[in-house]
């Protein structure tokens, strides 16, 4: 359930392979290796 699922919520919030597919599409990358060269802003707070 912790990797693929199925889980009962559908927002990518209980298994890490939803999470990472609803996050790629949700910036708009159709595969991983385009995913992985996006540059990381870390925001100290």
């Amino acid at each position: 359930e912790i990797l693929t699922g199925p889980s009962h919520t559908s927002d990518g919030s209980m298994n890490l392979f939803g999470a990472l597919r609803r996050a790629m599409a949700t910036c708009g990358y159709s595969d991983v290796k385009e995913f992985q060269r996006v540059e990381v802003l870390i925001h100290r707070a």
